[in-house]
């Protein structure tokens, strides 16, 4: 019989027709997603406005600590990110011998020092590690002469390298780092990427580049010792050039084997892993360096691309080797707690630059104080000769930044 209603076969077309837009916009989000932004300067371009964003970014970073110690329920105030700490492991850091000369810039002009190697997780919170997230290594290295670039810190005898085990960050600029850590600061970890109810306008993007950075397709966490980090944000080597860094997991000695890749089951098994890796023998890095090459795509300013390895590959600089040890007992003291980080504990020759790493200077240096100080812990940097100990006095957190050395007595971190 024939159809003399159209009923069906209209429902069929109006249903096909109202697809199209569907369709549009899936299409549209996935070219969102992965579509390259445009090509930028090479060099540092710094806003006008970025001072008053720092600021935004520094009060926002203490309401994400605020909410976190709340969410937590004990007490503790805890990094604004990487806040699980795994561990801390005494380490030789050997620069290369032989290294040509265009990398023998700073501390890459040494022989040997001694570092302390901190690896944590990237949330504010002290998640299961079988939950997905962002993991980093961060390496302090002991004993370095010259004049470092913190105001109040000049003295410090250490240079820091901070790494994730991602080569790209998902924010590109000051501007939108501000807007993240305002919706991270009132608690939202969605808002900034969907933001508002027109999905053209939502940021799919860097919401892609933050999945990737989570690792939600690695269905299993990879040991520590077993995996690839890299700084994102990029550095000068001596007055001209700028490079990035990764770690790359290497057998200590020739014929040996790298370290398994698996964990255990338990919520913290990267921290067991590790612990018990160490114990049982040594684990090694090489620290590599990338050098940027004129007239390609390998931006300062915008931390969301990928410098070609096509363009410019890799160097190896220095040798990480995380001595035979157990890290137990400076876990236990609170001493890696009391470690702090910024890539501006650094030599001029290796000043961090771009606006993540600007806005990095201010947040880091008044959060970590902020953080230590609440605690009741100490402020300044470890001793040189590799004890677990500090060389500095307890703080206030609303006094100024303390100066490094200001006091020769060593303190533990609990």
């Amino acid at each position: 019989m024939p159809n003399v209603s159209g009923g069906p076969r209209r429902r069929s077309k109006a249903s096909w027709i109202l697809g199209i837009p569907i369709a549009a916009a899936v299409v549209w989000g996935v070219y969102a997603s992965y579509a390259p932004p445009p090509v930028g300067p090479m060099g540092e371009v710094m806003a006008p406005d970025e001072d008053v964003l720092t600021a935004q970014i520094v009060n926002s970073g203490i309401g994400i600590l605020r909410n976190a110690r709340l969410k937590n329920g004990d007490g503790v105030y805890r990094r604004d990110a990487h806040a699980k700490n795994h561990g801390c492991a005494l380490a030789d850091f050997s620069v290369t011998e032989r290294l040509e000369e265009p990398f023998r810039q700073g501390v890459f002009a040494g022989r040997k020092y001694q570092a302390w190697v901190r690896f944590s997780s990237g949330n504010e919170g002290a998640n299961s590690d079988w939950k997905p997230d962002a993991r980093g290594m961060a390496i302090k290295v002991l004993g370095v002469p010259g004049t470092k670039l913190l105001e109040g810190e000049q003295d410090a005898q250490t240079q820091d390298f901070l790494m994730i085990d991602n080569p790209v960050f998902f924010i590109r600029n000051v501007e939108e780092y501000a807007r993240l850590t305002k919706f991270q600061g009132e608690g939202s970890q969605f808002g900034y990427f969907f933001e508002g109810k027109n999905p053209f306008k939502w940021r799919l993007r860097e919401f892609r580049l933050g999945l990737g950075i989570l690792n939600v397709d690695m269905p299993l966490p990879k040991a520590l010792p077993a995996t690839e980090f890299h700084s994102m944000s990029a550095y000068k080597l001596g007055p001209r050039n700028n490079v990035k860094f990764m770690t790359k997991p290497v057998a200590c000695k020739a014929g040996g084997d790298v370290a398994s890749r698996w964990v255990s089951w338990s919520r913290n098994g990267l921290g067991d892993d590790l612990r018990d890796s160490l114990k049982a023998d040594a684990a090694c890095f090489d620290l590599m360096m990338q050098m940027q090459v004129p007239g390609k795509n390998m931006p300062v300013e915008d931390t969301t691309v990928r410098w070609s390895r096509n363009d410019s590959p890799f160097v190896t600089v220095a040798r990480v080797e995380l001595k035979k040890q157990d890290i137990k007992p400076q876990m236990d003291n609170g001493f890696c707690e009391n470690l702090s980080f910024t890539p501006w504990h650094a030599l001029p020759e290796h000043r961090p630059v771009g606006g993540l790493n600007r806005v990095r200077k201010a947040v880091y240096q008044n959060i970590s104080r902020y953080r230590r100080c609440m605690n009741g812990m100490f402020y300044g940097e470890p001793l040189n000769d590799g004890s677990p100990k500090f060389g500095s006095k307890p703080c206030s957190a609303l006094a100024p930044v303390p100066e490094a050395g200001e006091s020769k007595t060593a303190a533990g971190g609990s």
